[in-house]
């Protein structure tokens, strides 16, 4: 059911305060029905949807998945008293299957601790080298810092004189990637009335996402 070719319906919500992937139950049982499980003989043989449900139930019980509630109109599950499995309700994983990529990274990071205990017999050579790409990496921290420090001295100047705050970069601290960090080079601030229209149509198009994500329910 986990893989990709079961074609499990999942969401993200918010359980305890983490990002996690619910799905709803009869989506569950579809995937059991599907092609890609049943040609599998390892696997439990499914005769009908039944057998299916009654398959999934035996998965919650083993605690597989745990079921939760879905507040309306935000990603918020809270676990449910009563562990009943339905069609019609939610559950998440409790099994999280950690993938290559975070184990590997774990190893890489056991790598990079050993090779710097090591550092005192690293050859001439490696360790000038890595003198240098340390002092490349303050130079560029310390040019980043300098940006960020004018660009607040440009905001404040054109304030004063202009009465309307800009700029350079404006994201540059926001949460995206490098490159997007620098696009676009120049934002003037918002004037107040159009923040507000704005604010107003972001609330409008928010109930209209609120209606269809109950529709896909």
């Amino acid at each position: 059911m986990r893989s990709t070719e079961s074609k499990l319906k999942v969401r993200q919500g918010i359980f305890n305060g983490h990002r996690v992937d619910f799905f709803k139950g009869k989506h569950a049982v579809n995937s059991l029905l599907r092609e890609p499980y049943r040609k599998d003989s390892k696997r439990p043989e499914i005769a009908d949807r039944d057998a299916a449900e009654q398959f999934a139930a035996d998965l919650q019980k083993n605690g597989f998945f745990l079921r939760v509630e879905k507040q309306p109109k935000n990603k918020t599950l809270t676990l449910q008293p009563v562990q009943v499995f339905s069609p019609d309700a939610y559950y998440i994983w409790v099994y999280d299957n950690a993938p290559w990529w975070s184990n590997l990274a774990g190893v890489g990071v056991l790598v990079v601790i050993f090779l710097g205990v090591l550092f005192p017999l690293w050859p001439a050579f490696m360790r000038q080298g890595v003198y240098y790409l340390s002092l490349a990496f303050l130079g560029l921290m310390g040019l980043f810092f300098a940006l960020a420090v004018f660009r607040l001295i440009l905001w404040i100047g054109l304030k004063v004189v202009t009465g309307r705050g800009g700029w350079l970069f404006p994201n540059l601290f926001a949460d995206c990637g490098v490159i997007e960090s620098f696009i676009p080079t120049w934002g003037w601030d918002e004037v107040k009335g159009s923040k507000s229209a704005k604010s107003k149509q972001s609330d409008d198009e928010g109930g209209d996402e609120g209606a269809d994500d109950g529709d896909d329910d």
